[in-house]
């Protein structure tokens, strides 16, 4: 056998050998957020219905990717190749917002619906941060992993029109199960202490 075809077959077993021992491609995993439930209030903490605007989202938040950081290297914002949220965040956050609300006895009616009579109020937000903080920096292991959400509000009166509250709440939720699905949870408990501050500052505004 000639040098050229030796080295062409001893070529062409190394690929094989390579192929055979590279690991499989991760596959891609989709997580949602559930409504979280519990009265906020005897009554409703609105006397109307309630518009939930679409939020808004900029930059990385408006992208489906997870995001992580590190506690170390909080500024810099790091993406999971193989873990998306089911739905942009924008999204994802109007439609729990609407449903965990309602859930809540937030208003009489909570709605999406722009259109429509009862609708009194209007409630505006922005996703100022949606990410897992952890004290490693690979973003997974090691460390005390928190959920961080931080939303900012602006709540409207229709008629007559008139802004009533405008602030940013945040809140970091510590993962008790160190899995993407443990984040998840927990960035819906922090989503239930969101609502319920903002509700307590309603109930707050004079009357």
């Amino acid at each position: 056998m000639s040098p050229a075809i030796k080295c062409l077959i001893g070529g062409v077993a190394l690929v094989i050998v390579g192929c055979q021992s590279s690991q499989p491609v991760p596959k891609d995993r989709f997580f949602r957020l559930e409504a979280v439930t519990g009265a906020v209030a005897a009554l409703p903490v609105l006397n109307e219905g309630l518009y939930v605007a679409p939020l808004r989202a900029e930059g990385p938040y408006a992208e489906r990717a997870m995001l992580y950081a590190s506690a170390n290297r909080p500024r810099e914002l790091q993406q999971y190749h193989y873990q998306h949220w089911s739905e942009p965040p924008a999204a994802l956050l109007q439609e729990h917002m609407r449903v965990s609300l309602q859930a809540m006895a937030f208003a009489p009616r909570v709605t999406d619906v722009s259109t429509g009579s009862g609708i009194g109020f209007v409630l505006n937000a922005k996703v100022l941060r949606l990410e897992k903080l952890t004290d490693s920096d690979g973003g997974v292991e090691g460390g005390k992993v928190r959920a961080v959400v931080a939303l900012h509000f602006a709540l409207q009166r229709k008629q007559p029109f008139a802004l009533l509250l405008e602030r940013s709440y945040m809140v970091e939720e510590v993962v008790s199960e160190n899995t993407q699905h443990g984040y998840v949870i927990a960035s819906e408990v922090a989503l239930k202490k969101v609502y319920i501050r903002l509700a307590d500052d309603i109930k707050s505004l004079p009357k």
